[in-house]
């Protein structure tokens, strides 16, 4: 204990005085010795500065007491505190702009434009508001359930952009002066019940994916469409053989495909945990025809990429329109009918995500262990690939009959008699 009472002269409470603490320690060979309040009064915001009022407080300046040694620093000495200027935002949007520029962009996150899009949302709904207003949870349960945000999107997406504020929040708080005195996010106030989140069960049928291969080599590969269907051929084929993501498959160079272990190497850099991964291929399969004919391009060639081999981030439109021809609709003019495509688009319900999807149930159901489904997917739990993965009623069945084809030891009921 370096905390001890020095009471002198004439002290009426010597057992439960706090007015004569004082903080003691040897560290290093050092002694260092000072009253408890000239160490603790000093260091309290300004306009709350007071003597200690209670043991367990002493103890807590006591222990910011002994950080201060250990960090190197003269204790008798109190820093300057940082005081609040001028260019403190005063506002939720200047306080979010500040975040991002501050926190964001230096971490290097590879999700920065969706922390940008979420940001955007944020302050559409809230940026008008002064920054004191985010401590109470009213105008935030006001967003994530009155807001035409909150009408237009699913629930999943409104949680993370809380998850944004609640993660900006906690950086204001940190910072020298804190720009809150507390978070609204707890279990009184904003709640993010990840139940009510719906989770996306939609397969790709082989007669749809036949359909989309079809119409890409046949309808697409015309000049109306910049002969872009064969391309869209190879990429889906990719996507379900690999299990990528988008952007990791996009980046798939020609070096990066080894026919001696059948492999091909995702750097870290192309990844969303940026950890190097090797999915394996199928040396006879169809997706091994695409590489052969694509090496040809040489080995900085982009194996998915446009027909001389460059990359092409973007294939977002082109996917658009393959969906619409394969399912019927012909795409109208993007002036003209832009708001007629969303509409059909969303009626067939299907994302280029949902080809990686599939293609880990399809591992699944052919009776890949669930732990090399992880490693193909790159996640870093199990439980995470679990909740990946969708089982078919047909694959529920399959798999149920080997119970009802038990020919093991017979079962025996029990009877009273």
């Amino acid at each position: 204990m370096s905390i001890v009472r020095r009471c002198r002269g004439r002290c009426t409470t010597p057992r439960r005085c706090l007015e004569h603490l004082w903080f003691d320690v040897m560290y290093r060979g050092s002694r260092y010795r000072i009253a408890a309040n000239d160490f603790a009064v000093p260091r309290m915001d300004p306009g709350k500065q007071r003597p200690i009022q209670s043991m367990e407080e002493a103890r807590h300046w006591e222990r910011l007491f002994i950080g201060e040694i250990q960090a190197g620093r003269d204790p008798q000495r109190p820093r300057t505190p940082r005081k609040a200027t001028d260019v403190t935002p005063k506002s939720v949007a200047a306080f979010l702009d500040v975040y991002v520029e501050r926190c964001v962009k230096p971490a290097g996150l590879r999700s920065v434009r969706s922390v940008h899009s979420r940001v955007a949302a944020l302050k559409q709904y809230l940026g008008e508001l002064a920054l004191d207003a985010l401590e109470e949870p009213d105008e935030i349960n006001r967003f994530k359930t009155e807001s035409d945000y909150a009408e237009e999107v699913e629930i999943s997406t409104v949680h993370r952009a809380l998850e944004t504020l609640r993660a900006a929040m906690n950086w204001g708080m940190a910072q020298t002066p804190p720009l809150f005195r507390k978070s609204p996010f707890n279990r009184f106030g904003v709640r993010m019940n990840k139940k009510l989140e719906t989770m996306r069960d939609r397969r790709l049928s082989r007669d749809e994916e036949k359909r989309l291969l079809d119409t890409a080599l046949q309808k697409m590969n015309t000049g109306e469409h910049r002969l872009m269907g064969p391309l869209l051929h190879d990429r889906i084929i990719g996507a379900i053989e690999l299990c990528c993501r988008r952007g990791e498959m996009l980046l798939i160079q020609n070096k990066r495909v080894n026919w001696e272990t059948w492999q091909i190497g995702i750097p870290g850099a192309a990844t969303k945990d940026k950890e190097n991964r090797r999915v394996p291929f199928n040396p006879e399969g169809r997706l091994a025809a695409i590489l052969r004919r694509r090496s040809a391009l040489g080995p900085d060639a982009f194996v998915f990429g446009s027909d001389t081999g460059a990359y092409q981030p973007n294939i977002q439109t082109a996917w658009e329109t393959l969906k619409l021809l394969a399912y019927g609709y012909e795409p109208k003019p993007a002036r003209e009918g832009a708001a007629w495509n969303r509409e059909q688009l969303r009626r067939i319900d299907l994302r280029w995500h949902d080809l990686r999807h599939e293609g880990a149930c399809r591992l699944l159901a052919d009776g890949v262990d669930i732990r090399i489904v992880q490693l193909m997917l790159g996640h870093a739990s199990i439980q995470q690939t679990q909740r990946y993965l969708n089982v078919t009623d047909e694959e529920l069945r399959r798999g149920l009959e080997v119970s009802w084809n038990n020919k093991g030891r017979p079962l025996r009921l029990a009877s009273g008699g």
